[in-house]
């Protein structure tokens, strides 16, 4: 269990938790944030051949101690051992650990390219920022192990797994109720210590602007494609269509229509030979790439094309398998799964909040299978066709979020940090395109590790740190400046031998600034 803010001050004010010198503010809902110290260890490793861990090397580092006005240059790919300013204290019946923050290597991000993961991504990659525009990878950590992950699952359904102190910009009620809104940064764990205000979900996650894919050349005019997935026959370039409206709206988006047999009167052959060219012959051909005919889905090239081209494929979507009710909530319905995601990902990508159901498909008291639906309410209009875009209501207030519904503890899984250029920190993350918000020092590339893992119980003294610079640009350290964060554990029972404790191989008990390693003491006899 993690001591909440209240335990914190509780245990401090008592003595039994020893935090010194305590900043005002550094009590954060579930977490103490620590600062830097002014004495840092360089490594001089051209002095030896090898490290032996038997033997004490103490000049294998070098004390570094920086000015009270200066600061320290951490340069790219250097590590140097820091410390924490503040004196620490553990009491038998608790431990605690330093953390830092990142997402699981699985997560989906979207980048203009496509889409990619966490662990796949690289320095100079780019991704998306919450205004929608492309900010590139400025650095990237390795995969972290070990780490307290959690399930963060969001109102539409959306879970993300990250660190228990990756961070997200959220609007909380107190932020909500006066003026306009107020968004602050929070963990993962103060999110779950705070999710519930009075009768309602305490953090929303604002909802990003549309993504800016860059525009791509199709065969196929988005719109008619859209109006054939929803009303044409598999098999074939033909449409079922009792609209004349939808009809105009093909032929100006120059697709040929013709009305061939008077058998059926609302069948029409749509299209012609394709908008792409032979690059050998330079005749247009059949659009038989695309792999659409017996196979109906929508190719990935146009769930990543362009603003407009993405709004006029949702457009012939709507136009024939939408509906719109007398509050202008949309629905779009398919027996088709792959259809029902395809619209998820394109009305997420266009800024809107996009639900997913499930439900049986009757006609007639006949049960004919699953049918899918997807639940929005745009504040922009997502039909041509006359009769339903009159009906949206697209003036008025609109739910711009999503909640934060649950964060549920999770098995730990390989994480990540990324470095973006964004001026915000934000990027964008999951097949619904969640802004979410990277610690500031990993953001920069700093990579901050406690070198004890746990403080056991019992430990007294100074928090020696790992300090690595993964970035491609040196970066200032400044003595006072907030490095990390101290989560504190309550144990089942207190330590019968803490740190400390005779026989306990205490090598770290009261360490003053950043401790060179001492394994090699556990070699020597008891």
């Amino acid at each position: 269990m993690i001591l909440s803010d209240r335990s914190l001050r509780e245990a401090i004010d008592a003595g039994r938790l020893v935090v010194e010198p305590l900043d005002d503010d550094a009590i954060q809902p579930s977490s103490i944030d620590v600062r830097l110290d002014r004495r840092f260890r360089t490594f001089y490793t051209a002095r030896h051949p090898y490290i032996d861990v038997k033997k004490p090397m103490d000049d294998l580092t070098e004390l570094v101690e920086v000015k009270p006005d200066d600061a320290f240059i951490l340069h790219p790919g250097e590590f140097v051992l820091g410390s924490t300013l503040e004196r620490v204290g553990i009491p038998p019946d608790l431990a605690a650990r330093l953390e830092g923050k990142a997402l699981a290597l699985d997560t989906p991000v979207p980048t203009p390219l496509g889409w990619k993961t966490m662990g796949g991504l690289r320095v100079g990659d780019q991704v998306f920022d919450h205004r929608g525009l492309p900010c590139v990878v400025l650095a990237a950590t390795e995969a972290i192990m070990g780490r307290p992950c959690r399930q963060v699952v969001f109102s539409d359904g959306t879970a993300i797994v990250a660190d228990a102190h990756h961070r997200w910009a959220t609007c909380a009620k107190p932020g909500r109720q006066h003026g306009p809104k107020r968004t602050r940064i929070v963990t993962t764990e103060q999110i779950a210590q705070s999710l519930y205000a009075d009768d309602e979900y305490n953090h929303q996650v604002a909802l990003a602007e549309p993504v800016q894919y860059p525009d791509k050349r199709l065969p196929i005019d988005p719109y008619v494609l859209g109006i054939w997935l929803g009303d044409g026959t598999s098999t074939k370039a033909e449409l079922t269509c009792a609209d004349h409206a939808i009809l105009e709206a093909l032929l100006r988006a120059g697709c040929a229509v013709d009305h061939r047999d008077g058998r059926y009167p609302y069948r029409y052959w749509i299209g012609g030979a394709g908008h792409t060219r032979d690059a050998k012959t330079g005749q247009f051909v059949r659009n038989s790439s695309l792999d659409l005919l017996g196979n109906k889905h929508v190719p990935r090239d146009y769930l990543v094309a362009g603003l407009a081209q993405r709004t006029a494929l949702l457009h012939g979507l709507m136009d024939s398998d939408g509906y719109v009710d007398t509050y202008g909530r949309c629905e779009f319905t398919s027996t088709l799964e792959c259809l029902a995601d395809a619209v998820v990902e394109l009305a997420a990508s266009l800024g809107f909040r996009p639900v997913k159901s499930k439900k049986r498909a009757t006609l007639h008291g006949v049960d004919h299978g699953p049918k899918y639906l997807v639940k929005f309410t745009p504040h922009r209009p997502v039909f041509r066709l006359p009769r339903k875009l009159e009906r949206q209501r697209l003036i008025g207030r609109h739910h711009r979020f999503r909640a934060i519904v649950d964060v549920r503890e999770a098995e730990s899984v390989p994480v990540r940090c990324i470095q973006v250029s964004a001026p915000s920190g934000l990027f964008l993350v999951g097949r619904t395109f969640i802004p979410t918000h990277n610690s500031s020092l990993g953001r920069l590339g700093l990579m901050t590790h406690s070198t004890a893992g746990f403080l056991d119980p019992g430990f007294h003294g100074h928090v020696t740190l790992e300090l690595s610079n993964v970035a491609n640009l040196p970066i200032t350290l400044y003595p006072g400046m907030r490095i990390g964060q101290i989560a504190v554990f309550q144990l089942t029972t207190p330590a019968e031998r803490p740190y400390g404790s005779r026989g306990t191989r205490s090598k770290y008990q009261g360490q003053r600034g950043p401790t060179p390693s001492r394994y090699w003491e556990n070699f020597r006899a008891p």
